[in-house]
């Protein structure tokens, strides 16, 4: 039996599960995540719709902007923190450079 929907007017499920998650959990985008980059390769974008990747890509706009707010505010949070523990003489908390292999439990 033949269906009279184009495939085109059907948002591919892979589509909507990462815009879905991308809802739920937007830390998983953040930076140049290798669990999801291949959501944009070649290969897979060549697949979805004008519509799809219009909606991925602003979802992905959305996301960054909320992630420089994000670390924008990190940076100024430090900041204020370092600087009370200056203020009450007491061992400054350690740099970036320390802390960068450290990842936060999920």
């Amino acid at each position: 039996m033949e269906s009279n929907t184009n495939d085109n007017d059907v948002m591919n499920t892979g589509v909507a599960i990462v815009l879905a998650r991308m809802d739920t959990h937007p830390e998983e985008f953040y930076g140049n995540s290798e669990k999801w980059k291949f959501i944009y390769h070649e290969y897979f974008r060549d697949s979805m719709t004008e519509t799809e990747k219009g909606m991925i890509f602003d979802k992905m706009k959305k996301l960054r902007r909320t992630e420089f707010t994000d670390r924008v505010m990190g940076v100024m949070v430090k900041g204020m923190e370092i600087d009370k523990v200056k203020d009450a003489g007491l061992k400054a908390f350690p740099q970036p450079a320390v802390l960068a292999g450290y990842q936060t439990p999920l």
